[in-house]
């Protein structure tokens, strides 16, 4: 097999490249981590005159280099506000070079402004459900009785908009520390103890993020897009799937769980047109938000809904581009997320139940959206949103002649404070054009070992250049017949991630179960690999 080789274009000088683009996602306001990814980045630097409070970018080559941040600026951190200042900032800067994307964690605090507004605090509390796409989930009622009754108090005395918000964030938004990481960052922003923050201090930063114009959140929305192509690449934050593919959602979709599949607003046969009429999408969403934040007098609409709905998987009924997703076990995919993915039962129900799509791992191999793709000189996707251990996962374009990267790191080591432990992942693409050019992942596992990779070239309209790249990277290897755990043989066939100075990193798996295993490059280059 080939070994790792360098672009033909600069074999011994990276600085002679034309062009590099770096990609970050899901950082989740971690700043301590976003500020190693830039130490370690070609790309990006910080600027001397940057502080605690504020953090300001820029390019290491302001003519040959680009940035796309993937999406999913917030939540689990306390750095929100300062990563998404930073991000709008550059992007401002560098209009035609920085690029950022809107992830579900992004859009769906939108629902700030309705769900806590006066309206909704005289409202009934037995009228209010649960969040429609988790049957597991309490109500606000039931979150409160606990809670009251655990304190000894009243249900009507913990009826306030702060505990609501600890409720949205712990069972309907999925980081219930976000609270305290924002008392952290205020502290810092305004150069106080903590202990000043109030709870309402609190309360009001998150509405005043996304709520008023010179809000952080709200200045990334209106500066985002939903999808991106920068030459052979597509970049996205959750998947390109047969259910995502040339599919734009009408600009009124509700952010619920529909009684039958809403129809598209319209179907696009260019990706490049597509991407353009989702980024409209996303516009005149967020106009809607602008013009109309509340419920309006009988509670059957709110504006921004069809951008709540465009990152929730039922209410798109299986066709977001945010929150459909690639990846199982730390890997690009898996049989057992096949297994999943065509299960009669479930796949019986997916002309009655939107619920069906929401555990579902889209297949990066599917042909005919490769198909699709490669018409329209698509050779690379580029995702993040579901988590894939501690490097990215990428499908190797040997497969369908598209390289599927899935790139979110965000639980790298679940036994770390902050998930990711030592794992840093830097993703870049370099090479003589947006059109010509090769994956590069560099950064360091989990146990702390340094690793660099190169895939193959990828350019000309589909042409796949081995001799620049290893072609072992992003391939699976076939099942040696010794792995022996609850998993599934057809599961438990490994893949070749990345590559240290002299061996492999390989990840199996299944749903949140992930193992790794070190190869030395000599032996696995006499193994035979799908």
């Amino acid at each position: 097999m080939a070994a790792v080789a360098e672009s033909a274009s600069s074999a011994n000088d990276e600085s002679e490249k034309d062009f590099r683009l770096g990609y970050v996602t899901d950082v989740e306001g971690n700043l301590d981590y976003f500020q190693r990814y830039v130490e370690l980045s070609n790309v990006l630097t910080i600027r001397k005159e940057s502080s605690p409070q504020n953090i300001v970018l820029d390019f290491t080559d302001k003519n040959n280099n680009y940035f796309v941040y993937g999406g999913d600026t917030v939540d689990k951190g306390p750095g929100d506000i300062r990563l998404v200042r930073a991000l709008v900032d550059f992007k401002r800067r560098y209009p035609d070079r920085v690029y950022l994307l809107v992830g579900n964690r992004d859009l769906n605090k939108l629902r700030f402004s309705a769900e806590l507004a006066d309206d909704d605090m005289n409202r009934p509390m037995e009228e209010i459900p649960p969040p429609h796409w988790d049957p597991k989930a309490p109500s606000l009622l039931e979150y409160l009785t606990k809670k009251a009754t655990e304190q000894s108090i009243s249900v009507d005395q913990l009826n306030t908009r702060v505990n609501r918000l600890h409720y949205m964030l712990e069972h309907t938004l999925g980081c219930p520390k976000t609270f305290d990481f924002r008392r952290q960052e205020l502290a810092i922003l305004r150069n106080v103890p903590s202990t000043i923050i109030s709870d309402e201090d609190i309360l009001q930063s998150f509405l005043d993020e996304v709520e008023k114009a010179e809000g952080s959140l709200r200045q990334y929305l209106e500066c985002a897009n939903v999808a991106v192509i920068l030459g052979n690449t597509l970049f996205c934050h959750g998947a390109v799937d047969a259910n995502t593919m040339k599919f734009v959602p009408r600009d009124d979709t509700k952010f619920e769980n529909p009684l039958c599949q809403p129809p598209a607003k319209t179907m696009i046969e260019s990706a490049r047109d597509w991407t353009l009429a989702l980024n409209q999408y996303l516009k005149v969403g967020l106009q809607d938000y602008q013009n109309r934040p509340y419920w309006n007098d009988d509670r059957t609409s709110r504006g921004g809904e069809s951008l709540m709905a465009l990152q929730n998987r039922p209410a798109m009924w299986g066709r977001s581009i945010v929150s459909n997703c690639y990846g199982d076990g730390g890997c690009i995919t898996t049989e057992s997320a096949k297994q999943e993915r065509l299960d009669p039962d479930r796949v019986s129900q997916e002309t009655t139940n939107p619920l069906v799509f929401e555990k579902v791992c889209s297949d990066p191999m599917d042909p005919d959206v490769a198909k699709w793709l490669l018409h329209n000189n698509i050779q690379r996707v580029v995702v993040g949103h579901k988590p894939t251990g501690d490097c990215p996962a990428v499908l190797s374009a040997t497969y369908t002649g598209v390289e599927i990267v899935s790139a979110d790191t965000s639980f790298s080591d679940a036994g770390s404070i902050d998930n990711r432990g030592q794992a840093l992942s830097v993703v870049e693409l370099v090479g003589t054009s947006k059109d010509d050019n090769q994956l590069q992942l560099r950064g360091v596992l989990r146990n702390g070992k340094p690793y660099s990779s190169q895939f193959p070239r990828l350019h000309s309209q589909g042409n796949i250049d081995t001799t620049q790249g290893d072609e072992n990277l992003g391939r699976q290897l076939l099942h040696d017949g010794n792995y022996q755990d609850d998993l599934s043989s057809s599961a438990a066939a490994w893949w070749i991630k990345v590559a240290t100075e002299d061996s492999y990193w390989l990840t199996r798996g299944k749903g949140r179960h992930v193992e790794y295993k070190e190869v030395p490059k000599g032996v696995l280059e006499t193994t035979n690999k799908t």
